[in-house]
C-alpha cells in the first residue's frame, strides 16, 4: 500500500468515526434513517381502573387487591427501591401489616424516611393499584 492509499484509508476511517460509522465507511451524503426508532411500550400501571375486573386491567376494588401494607411486605424479594422499602417494612414490628397507603405514609413519616423511600412508596402504590 502506497502513502496515498494509506492516507485515504486513514481519512475514511476517521470520517466514518466522526459520522458515527464506528470505523466502517458509510456514505454520509445520504440521510440517516430514524424511522427504525421504536418508542417504549406504555406503562401498564397507568391504565384506567376497571369496575368489571377485566383481565389485564387494574381492579378498582380494594377487597380484590388485599391490603396495601400486606402486599408491600410480600414484595421483599423484589429488587430496587420498592424491594428495599418492603424489606424494611417486613423487619419493623411497628409497620401496620393490614393498613392502607395512608398508614404506610404515617409509618414512613414516623421513621423519618429519605426521599428515595417516599418515591419507592409512590411506585409501590402505582404497582398495587395496577393489580
Amino acid at each position: 500500500m502506497d502513502d496515498r492509499a494509506k492516507v485515504l484509508d486513514d481519512l475514511r476511517r476517521e470520517v466514518g468515526r466522526i459520522c458515527d460509522g464506528k470505523g466502517d465507511w458509510q456514505d454520509f451524503t445520504k440521510p440517516k434513517d430514524y424511522r427504525a426508532f421504536t418508542p417504549a411500550p406504555k406503562d401498564s400501571r397507568l391504565n384506567p381502573p376497571s369496575t368489571a375486573g377485566e383481565p389485564g386491567m387494574p381492579s378498582s376494588h380494594p377487597a380484590q387487591r388485599g391490603s396495601f401494607c400486606g402486599w408491600l411486605v410480600r414484595q421483599a424479594d423484589r429488587g430496587g427501591f420498592v424491594g428495599g422499602l418492603a424489606t424494611a417494612a417486613a423487619a419493623d414490628r411497628a409497620f401496620p401489616r393490614d393498613g392502607d397507603v395512608e398508614a404506610a405514609r404515617r409509618w414512613l413519616q414516623g421513621a423519618r424516611a429519605s426521599g428515595d423511600d417516599w418515591e419507592a412508596l409512590d411506585d409501590a402504590e402505582l404497582d398495587w393499584l395496577a393489580l
